[in-house]
């Protein structure tokens, strides 16, 4: 869903997927040379039903984005939801799972783990969001 504008504002905002369905927002996260990766999981209703944050050490942005949304699915797959939203603020991320460019080898394997995981779902959806809507989720990181 786009941002709404209002007065010439765009308001900036986390949406709950649609009925039955669950969204799983994932963010990546480096400073000098440390990575961490955080994923949140809600329900329709706005319930955080599971989230999850690790420290990775040494890796790029890149790979840091594409684990966090990686481990976010397989948690949702592993629970058994199988209508799922992925948002996230990694543009080249989510085209890279939408096949709209090519994909980094750095993230080969994990954008393959990512398409493997989402044929066990019944309707799936990967889409980019602003890094305000995520703001939530970076501060689980930064904790």
């Amino acid at each position: 869903m786009p941002p709404q504008k209002s007065n010439g504002l765009i308001n900036i905002k986390w949406q709950p997927p649609p009925l039955d369905w669950i969204k799983v927002n994932f963010d990546g996260w480096v400073r000098g040379n440390l990575a961490a990766t955080g994923f949140v999981i809600r329900d329709w209703n706005g319930n955080v039903r599971l989230a999850g944050a690790k420290n990775l050490g040494q890796v790029s942005i890149t790979v840091a984005e594409c684990l966090a949304l990686r481990d976010g699915l397989a948690h949702a797959i592993h629970n058994g939801w199988r209508k799922i939203l992925v948002e996230g603020n990694s543009k080249l991320i989510i085209d890279c799972v939408n096949n709209v460019v090519s994909v980094p080898w750095s993230i080969s394997l994990l954008v393959q783990d990512i398409r493997v995981l989402s044929s066990y779902c019944e309707e799936i959806s990967f889409q980019h969001i602003f890094r305000e809507a995520n703001f939530r989720l970076q501060m689980l990181l930064l904790v």
